[in-house]
């Protein structure tokens, strides 16, 4: 074999060794903890890729989990995290539990599930990836970058945000006060209630008013938003 195709061949086995997560190093691992509700009132939660979802549980704590993956998002020869030495990272601020992870290059699905205690409010970031909300709370605010956010609940005050993906949100006809949204490029429906949509050839705007007081604000920068109310 011709020397110059040995050495080319060596530097092609290196990269790939290079590219390949140490033998010793875990791609994968799942963390899980718990918290007593009584001097919590609000959560907060950042995630870079993943999902999060809320929901109800049937205790007096707030149940976390998140599994977390190993990813290569900057590169196919970017350094893989060993995720065996990850963990959730909780922080208090008076009565705010603050939850991430505090790496890069991993996928994160999280898991809340809130107590039987009504919590003031909830807040997620979420850079790439799906949030689905099925509990209530007194306010949820979610940022969602690209990805989905579905909020079906029976009651709170709902501001959410997505930057290229769909918003979908149900909650009570009785709970709903004033009623916000638009999207820049996508389709608008509001059902459930009388009020006003308004399509253009890119995006859409709707207005209305529930029976309740709790506010609805939505955006979505490209894709479809959906509000619906329910008796």
């Amino acid at each position: 074999m011709p020397r110059i195709i040995i050495v080319f061949s060596l530097v092609i086995l290196s990269l790939v060794a290079l590219a390949e997560p140490s033998a010793h190093a875990a791609s994968e691992a799942t963390r899980s903890k718990n918290f007593a509700a009584g001097p919590i009132a609000s959560i907060s939660l950042k995630a870079a890729v993943g999902g999060v979802r809320i929901e109800p549980g049937r205790g007096d704590d707030i149940e976390v989990s998140v599994a977390l993956k190993a990813k290569r998002t900057t590169g196919i020869f970017s350094a893989l995290p060993d995720v065996s030495t990850l963990d959730i990272s909780a922080t208090t601020r008076g009565d705010e539990l603050s939850l991430e992870v505090d790496a890069r290059n991993i996928e994160e699905q999280w898991l809340i599930r809130l107590p039987r205690k009504s919590l003031s409010a909830i807040e997620i970031t979420l850079g790439v990836g799906n949030v689905s909300v099925s509990a209530p709370a007194g306010r949820f605010d979610i940022d969602v970058g690209v990805g989905d956010a579905t909020i079906n609940i029976p009651s709170g005050a709902i501001a959410v945000t997505v930057g290229t993906g769909d918003a979908r949100i149900t909650t009570k006809l009785a709970d709903a006060g004033a009623i916000k949204g638009k999207t820049g490029v996508g389709s608008t429906e509001l059902s459930g209630v009388k009020g006003s949509v308004k399509s253009s050839r890119v995006g859409g705007a709707v207005t209305g008013q529930g029976q309740g007081t709790q506010p609805i604000e939505a955006t979505v920068g490209v894709g479809d938003l959906a509000i619906t109310l329910i008796e």
